[in-house]
């Protein structure tokens, strides 16, 4: 009886084994589905709060609606010529003629581009998708307002994105010779980055790190890419060497200016040091060298001494370390994590997909959850609207001067009133001021901006001029006529007759 059982259960259990190797093949699959869903879905939970990005992506959405340069918009220093993201500029209002989108929606798919330009920029090129879930994990929980530079909606996310897929495409490569598809697509990497961003000087950073890597054949090539396609980008612009001078113009302007550091922009001033980064590294690096024995190899290559580079520079500036360093360490912790994960479990393995679920699901409700109302303090801010009847009168005239020392200021109220008549004396930068203006703002910020430190500027209004001041109490010239346009904003004006 034994002897006929056997069979019977050999036949029942065998036909099974097929179908659940048939169901492994499925497991990547499921993988890249997991991970593709969870960065965008990340995306559009984003802006399903209303999220409006604060700063320069106002001011970039705004220019969709209008055709008139900056110069025309903002009182200039005579040495500011042109647009710094004319490419940027041109997509949107593209976007807009087509779509007819009024400005939160524009917002939204800038908010939503500019994440993805990130988030999905290494996918073509790692093996493991779930290990850029994890290494976006670490980094936004180590750094907990990388979030708030991921959203901000601006160009320079193309450049990381494109920085990320450099990073991993050509790191690993010095000895042969680049194919010609990669090296067209490089150029034209380049070349879009420094149209649609602007600071197409910076790329000299990783490429530094290339060649004190001793990776000079691929450091090579990839600098012959750069110059190709900053001047592609260049021409793009229509006004290829004035471009090309007026953004090194503009970060000698920022960077020769003799101020206190605390009352440049946030980008611009020095960097804590991000030390959390480094400790998880260093983490990364003890678990590595557990499991095979081994350091790893990648502490000799070029995007660790981006990261070496970037975190030194951030002390100097933030933008070093938050706009190169960081993208580099997302990279490193990536080929760090893919190596793990690649000698944990087979590709065909069902634990990848419990492995990317477990991933995806603390990133989803980390990045997407409202905290300290980072995705909706935007609700509540103030935005003038000079059509509304209320406001008639006390915006600008025509061809006259908005005085204010608040850039949130210039970025909502030009958001309100994108083909206004009059302009800004402070705009996306204090340094492209007029230098008699300049002095003048940076004495308001020295002085807390004291309301007697706005003297000078009320002495230059003219009749369709305004003045506005962030207070809590009616400021004290009695020279002018005031009105509480929202709360905490004042704005003076000479009166009628004046």
């Amino acid at each position: 009886m034994n002897t006929l059982e056997r069979p019977i259960v050999f036949n029942h259990v065998a036909p099974a084994t097929p179908r659940v190797f048939a169901l492994q093949r499925y497991a990547p699959l499921a993988v890249w589905v997991i991970v593709t869903l969870t960065l965008i879905f990340i995306s559009l939970r984003i802006i399903g709060w209303g999220y409006l990005a604060a700063g320069d992506a106002r001011r970039h959405v705004a220019k969709a609606f209008t055709e008139k340069p900056y110069t025309e918009i903002v009182v200039m220093r005579p040495d500011y010529s042109m647009d710094h993201s004319p490419g940027w500029e041109w997509l949107l209002r593209q976007v807009h003629r087509v779509t007819r989108w009024d400005s939160d929606a524009l917002m939204s798919f800038s908010v939503v581009v500019g994440l993805l330009f990130v988030f999905l920029a290494p996918l073509p090129w790692v093996r493991r998708p779930e290990a850029w879930l994890a290494a976006l994990l670490v980094e936004t929980v180590t750094i907990p307002g990388l979030m708030g530079r991921f959203t901000q909606a601006r160009p320079y996310l193309l450049t990381e994105g494109i920085l990320i897929a450099i990073l991993f495409s050509w790191s690993g490569e010095n000895s042969e010779k680049p194919s010609r598809l990669k090296l067209a697509l490089t150029c034209l990497a380049f070349a879009l980055s420094a149209w649609i961003h602007g600071a197409w000087y910076l790329w000299v950073l990783p490429l530094i790190a290339f060649f004190m890597a001793a990776k000079w054949r691929s450091g090579l090539w990839l600098a012959t890419c750069w110059i190709v396609g900053t001047i592609g980008g260049a021409i793009l612009t229509g006004k290829p060497i004035e471009f090309l001078k007026q953004a090194l113009l503009i970060a000698a302007a920022i960077s020769h200016e003799q101020v206190p550091q605390w009352v440049l922009v946030g980008e611009f001033r020095p960097s804590y040091g991000e030390v959390f980064t480094l400790v998880v590294m260093l983490a990364v690096i003890v678990w590595r060298k557990q499991q095979d024995g081994a350091c790893t190899n990648i502490l000799r290559g070029p995007v660790f001494w981006l990261i070496a580079i970037c975190w030194i520079l951030g002390f100097k500036a933030d933008r070093f370390w938050g706009d190169w360093g960081v993208p580099a360490a997302l990279v490193w912790f990536t080929l760090e994590f893919q190596e793990l994960m690649t000698d944990a479990w087979g590709a065909t393995s069902w634990r990848r997909v419990m492995a990317g679920g477990l991933l995806a699901a603390p990133l989803f409700l980390h990045t997407t959850n409202d905290l300290e109302r980072r995705y909706t303090t935007c609700l509540t801010e103030a935005f003038l609207d000079g059509s509304q009847p209320e406001m008639q009168g006390w915006m600008p005239e025509p061809k006259s001067i908005f005085y204010t020392a608040d850039m949130r200021f210039f970025y909502n109220t030009f958001y309100k009133n994108p083909r206004a008549e009059w302009r800004y004396i402070l705009g996306m930068e204090p340094a492209l001021m007029p230098d008699a203006d300049l002095q003048i703002f940076r004495r308001i910020q020295i002085n807390n901006y004291s309301v007697s430190a706005y003297q000078p500027w009320v002495d230059k209004l003219q009749p369709g001029d305004r003045l506005e001041i962030d207070s809590l109490a009616q400021p004290t010239f009695s020279r002018l006529e005031w009105t509480n346009a929202a709360t905490g904003i004042w704005i003076g004006r000479l009166p009628r007759g004046h």
